[in-house]
């Protein structure tokens, strides 16, 4: 008898674990030509927003968690990883209250980054420290442009602490030095100052020939600023990010971002945006 109440004791153990366990996400998205069926997802806490939102990331591919947590910018760490993935596409859903939820997109195949707004039916929604579960789907079908959407998706995760990165001082710390001294280094075609702090896709195989070296300088000032001002940025473990003001090549006023990974060699440029200032 004992046995039998110890196995009896587990078995509902089990079950009741079973029952609050997380499983993921469900449902499905149409959007247009493109249909989304939830393979992966994930759920963290966006303290960045007044009032803190909720996040649930979904992808139909297997998401790189590492990336995740390693990335300063969190959904954009999973963009990142729609072109690495077949036909990879993001939605993201904003568990914002018991009734509302709010959903955007990155549909890689139909290179579309849609935001639908916040005003879908939110239905079930469990929001605990640990835990985010809930539906949100449309009440009817909708229209952008000239696609029509809708969706019910389903969710029931445990939510992920992602780690903050932390403010670079004035200037940018050591990756803002370092990329203030690439911008010097192209202005001045010099190989040895800039091919460790360029991407490696923007690095030949070979270093130029002499003959060369003018021609392949011209062509990175055309995507470099050529003065810049690093204003601020942030930095987390190994990657790190700096936003600038400068004039590009025309003298033209331009500010943006840059992405930056630390390497032996030290902070390399991963990737940038800049804009025209009025």
């Amino acid at each position: 008898m004992p046995r039998l109440r110890t196995l009896l004791t587990l078995s509902l153990l089990l079950l009741g674990s079973a029952l609050f366990a997380a499983d993921g996400a469900k449902g499905t998205f149409h959007f247009g030509s493109v249909t989304f069926t939830p393979v992966d997802s994930m759920a963290y806490l966006e303290t960045d927003v007044d009032p803190p939102a909720r996040i649930v990331m979904l992808t139909n591919f297997k998401i790189d968690r590492q990336a995740v947590l390693e990335a300063i910018n969190t959904p954009g760490a999973v963009i990142d990883q729609t072109s690495r993935a077949d036909g990879g596409a993001m939605l993201i859903i904003r568990a914002l209250s018991p009734e509302k939820c709010g959903v955007s997109a990155f549909l890689n195949q139909a290179q579309k980054q849609i935001d639908l707004g916040n005003s879908f039916v939110a239905k079930g929604v469990v929001a605990t420290a640990s835990r985010v579960a809930g539906e949100c789907a449309t009440s009817t079908p909708g229209k952008m442009f000239d696609d029509a959407y809708d969706f019910r998706l389903s969710y029931d995760l445990p939510m992920t602490a992602i780690p903050k990165p932390t403010a670079l001082p004035a200037g940018g710390g050591e990756p803002g030095a370092a990329y203030a001294a690439l911008v010097k280094a192209i202005q001045a075609a010099d190989w040895t100052a800039a091919h460790v702090k360029l991407p490696p896709d923007q690095v030949p195989e070979t270093k130029p020939k002499p003959s060369e070296m003018k021609e392949y300088f011209h062509g990175l000032a055309l995507n470099y600023p050529k003065t810049v001002n690093v204003v601020s940025g942030q930095v987390k473990g190994d990657r790190a990010t700096i936003d600038i003001t400068g004039t590009n090549d025309e003298n033209k006023k331009i500010k943006g971002g840059v992405a930056m990974k630390k390497t032996a060699d030290g902070w390399q440029v991963i990737d940038q945006n800049f804009y025209f200032v009025e």
